[in-house]
């Protein structure tokens, strides 16, 4: 349901200058001698600012065109340009997709630019109009010579409004607009300290996909998400806004005289904004997750415990460890191989000294129910005649190349021809496949498929180093086949733009260009994905490479595993991936101020549509310590993907190196494989509806402000809350922030808080104690007894925890592994509702075909007042002995032998 606004605008005068001269670190970071190389800017009082300059302003008044508005706006001066010519006139389209979804497009009229080409699900236009918008969109001007704005309310509240100050050149865009809201989260990557953001600190924040590793400083990191949420007000009403654009950018949340507002810049592309509203943070979150692409249903083992390092030795190496992990008794599902595994660290090869028997070591854990995923690279080693994978890419025509044959450096490598020769891991140059190609897809898909089969058919699929990264571009080439110098890119607007965003000027950037770690920006990608054949410079589509390689393995996934989900893990993201692929983290550090970092990025990576994130437990560089190892355990137990990873040269860091790790890894991983049947039902509803799995209190509770900055602790989904011990100074007690209601303590069964407002509470645990986990009062929720595989937990009964007088909840079910099973009718799925002392369970989709044993043979009601005479199920009472009371918790246990493929009743009786 839309309706089509059309807003045709001519570049005019602005009655003020911008906010900011574009020297993103703030007016006071220039001496007159920088501030003199931007031709817009001007050196006055000291300070460095932008010169007076002209706005988008009417030339007409607006009338009528079917259901919206035309406008034409007109120049009146033009004396200042920014970092190239301006763009002369701008078509504003407006959009209203549905209630509660709708677009605002600035295009240039004249000349076709580049526009990101990620489908959104969203209605075709022309439609009708929305029945009832929760939104409104205001203009600001409505007569000749008035300067053209924009306003959108949420419920007639202002959310957004732009500002006069509206730049719009071929290699930069400037937009500033107030908003609604002072509690504003998103925005990434970037290694954010805290979720939501510091307006008072008004940090400029840069976006591209880069191969570095989360440090100290202002930070981009792997993936790209330039979509932000904010709570308006103390009922949770909250908007969302993506700003779908895949060039160079960065951005700034501050106050402007007391206002929440946001500058926004990138160098290319589009201002194209979609905005989405609801009554609660995970409204807007489902309506931004159904349009970018609901996420992948993982499969059941991939919610298992994972395991890896960089630098196993050996097939041997890692069959010890297992080993190890077997004799500790700590679960385990997956076991990944870094590229310690490759013959030359080539894609699609088996070192055929140290891992010759990799194929039948992974046919071994597959019968002990653990899967293996290996790593593939997308850079591929230029080694012609000796390796018939880069012989069959170039046979195919699937790398990127060169523009022209002039931009060919004079040392290329033999072979190469008009390809971008780079530098990864491989001992000689690498290649990098053009995943925008259908060709390139299918090359991709038939080297999985002929590995696959020669590796011993491993379950998943680790894409790293694809940002791209390529070693030390532009630093300066040492030798031809050195690590220590790579790529020189050559001269043009592409690779040393006019405007250089807050990642070039950053102190990580030993480049100091925009190529920096990547391959050159005029590097050109031919495309034919969507049936169209077009191209694209690397300069517009560096942050989707990421997410074009998870699209193409997913292809081939489907192409190759018959049917089955397996796990893709990608380091590199971009907005929509989360339809194809998990992520993890990246390369962070052996340190207590990740460890706590971490949580803000699944938090964020949860808003960005990929539910199934998580951080390298223990941290992957540096040694950890034991100390903070079993924190971090404790808390990786609950990232929605755990996996223990660390780099080569550091110490082993498995679980099971100290007693005290692997007594805490058993008791946390324990609690989380006894809460899969929860968890996996979370996942189903995140695939399927767009909801989130990892929440912060914030966006469960948002009528209560208090919460609104609370990133120590986090929810999956309503019902069961995470308190992880952060704090090397306090690492054995925690202060938990509870939300209004009941919680109890998992670990006790007892009642920890009770009241209608939230509070605090301060926890002592000991290093031999579990972390505080808690169930929340009005959830009915499923578990199933634990075991060391989820292939062995998923072969024992179910049970069922009740907290509270009233509970709701669900089970989703089925046999794990096959893809669209809900849409196949292939699965089981009931309802619970506890209320009056009495437990209804309802079956709506009775298949337990993949329900080993389908029995309900247990349920915990918790909080019980008194001991009841007696319980009955289906008006039969139970056995006594069946019945256990602890007076001093309220905790009631009820055992139980329930079919699962019928409905029951359960009464306890007084």
């Amino acid at each position: 349901m839309a309706r089509l606004w059309t807003l045709l605008a001519l570049l005019g005068a602005a009655v003020s200058a911008p906010l900011e001269c574009p020297l993103p670190d703030g007016p006071d970071s220039a001496d007159e001698a920088t501030c003199g190389l931007y031709s817009a800017c001007v050196w006055e009082q000291g300070g460095c600012r932008l010169a007076d300059r002209v706005g988008y302003q009417l030339l007409e008044p607006p009338h009528v065109i079917h259901t919206g508005y035309e406008l034409l706006l007109g120049r009146r001066d033009s004396e200042v340009t920014m970092f190239g010519d301006d763009v002369e006139r701008l078509t504003v389209t407006a959009v209203e997709y549905d209630d509660n979804r709708m677009a605002l497009t600035y295009r240039d009229t004249d000349a076709a630019r580049y526009e990101v080409p990620v489908e959104l699900d969203v209605p075709p236009l022309p439609t009708p109009p929305p029945s009832d918008p929760q939104y409104a969109i205001t203009l600001t001007a409505t007569e000749a010579g008035q300067t053209f704005g924009v306003q959108v309310t949420h419920r007639q509240r202002p959310v957004i409004t732009s500002r006069p100050e509206l730049i719009y050149g071929d290699q930069f865009i400037e937009a500033t607009f107030l908003l609604g809201a002072s509690d504003l989260y998103g925005f990434g990557e970037n290694n954010h300290d805290s979720f939501r953001h510091d307006l008072e600190a008004g940090v400029t924040w840069p976006i591209f996909a880069h191969d570095h590793g989360p440090g100290f400083d202002v930070e981009n990191l792997y993936g790209v998400h330039p979509f932000f949420l904010g709570i308006e007000d103390d009922s949770g009403s909250s908007f969302g806004v993506l700003i779908l654009n895949s060039n160079a950018m960065e951005y700034r949340l501050f106050l402007l005289d007391g206002v929440p507002a946001l500058t926004y810049r990138t160098t290319g592309g589009i201002l194209d904004l979609y905005l989405f509203f609801g009554d609660s943070p995970l409204e807007v979150l489902q309506q931004y997750h159904r349009t970018i692409g609901l996420p992948v249903m993982p499969p059941y083992w991939g919610l298992g415990f994972q395991l890896c390092r960089w630098g196993y030795k050996s097939v041997q190496d890692i069959r010890d460890v297992r080993e190890r992990m077997k004799a500790a008794e700590i679960p385990q599902d997956v076991q990944y191989s870094d590229i310690d595994y490759m013959d030359g660290k080539r894609d699609f090869t088996i070192d055929p000294n140290n891992f010759a028997d990799l194929p039948t070591f992974i046919q071994e854990l597959r019968e002990e129910g653990v899967r293996f995923v290996l790593i593939y690279d997308p850079a591929i080693a230029a080694d012609f005649g000796t390796y018939p994978t880069s012989d069959r890419g170039v046979e195919q025509d699937v790398f990127v190349k060169w523009p022209n044959a002039s931009f060919i450096p004079e040392n290329q490598c033999t072979g190469c021809g008009q390809y971008v020769a780079g530098k990864v891991w491989p001992d000689g140059p690498t290649l990098y496949p053009n995943f925008f190609a259908n060709r390139t897809v299918q090359w991709w898909t038939d080297e999985i498929r002929r590995f696959r089969a020669a590796a011993g058919e491993p379950d998943g699929f680790w894409i790293d180093m694809n940002e791209p990264s390529s070693f030390d571009t532009n630093i300066g080439r040492v030798s031809h086949n050195s690590l220590r110098g790579g790529l020189q890119c050559p001269h043009t607007a592409l690779d040393y733009p006019p405007y250089t965003t807050r990642f070039v000027r950053s102190g990580f950037n030993p480049s100091g260009t925009v190529a920096d770690h990547t391959i050159c920006m005029a590097s050109v990608h031919a495309a034919d994905l969507d049936g169209t054949a077009t191209s694209y410079y690397h300069y517009d589509v560096h942050s989707l490479y990421g997410w074009s390689e998870s699209r193409a393995t997913r292809a081939a996934v489907r192409a190759t595993m018959a049917g089955r989900r397996s796990l893709i893990v990608s380091r590199s993201t971009f907005v929509g991936a989360g339809r194809w692929a998990t992520h993890w983290t990246g390369d962070n550090t052996a340190r207590w101020s990740d460890m706590k970092r971490s949580v803000v990025g699944i938090l964020e990576f949860s808003m960005f549509g990929f539910p199934h994130v998580g951080a390298d437990i223990c941290g992957f560089g540096g040694d950890t310590s034991e100390h903070l190892c079993l924190r971090w355990m404790q808390l990786g137990a609950f990232y929605p993907f755990s996996r223990n990873h660390n780099a080569i040269e550091n110490i082993d860091q498995d679980p099971a190196v100290w007693p005290s790790v692997a007594a805490a890894a058993r008791d946390a991983l324990g609690l989380r494989y006894r809460l899969l049947p929860y968890l996996y039902t979370l996942f189903w509803r995140a695939s399927e509806m767009g909801e989130t799995v990892t929440r912060p209190l914030a966006f469960q509770f948002p009528s209560d402000p208090t919460l609104r900055g609370v990133d120590t602790q986090f929810l999956w989904g309503d019902a069961v809350m995470v308190a992880p011990i952060l704090d090397e100074a306090s690492m054995t007690s925690v202060n938990v922030t509870f939300p209004a209601g009941q919680w109890w303590d998992l670990r006790s069964g007892a009642l920890a808080y009770d009241a209608d407002h939230s509070g605090g509470v301060l926890y002592q645990v000991a290093l031999d104690e579990m972390i505080p986990v808690f169930g929340r009062g009005g959830a009915a929720v499923p578990t199933q007894r634990n075991a060391t595989t989820t292939a062995a937990s998923r072969a024992n009964p179910f049970s069922l925890a009740v907290f509270g007088a009233q509970a709701t909840g669900m089970l989703f079910w089925d046999d794990g592994e096959t893809t669209d099973t809900f849409k196949d009718g292939s699965f089981y799925h009931c309802l619970f509702h506890f209320s009056d002392n009495t437990l209804d369970i309802q079956v709506t989709y009775n298949d337990t075909q993949w329900m080993p044993d389908p029995t309900l043979s247990e349920i915990s009601f918790y909080g019980v007042p008194s001991e009841p005479s007696s319980v009955s199920a289906d008006g039969v009472p139970l056995r006594a002995d069946g019945v256990v009371y602890e007076p001093a918790t309220g905790l009631l246990t009820v055992h139980t032998q329930l079919g699962m493929e019928a409905d029951h009743r359960v009464v306890l009786n007084y």
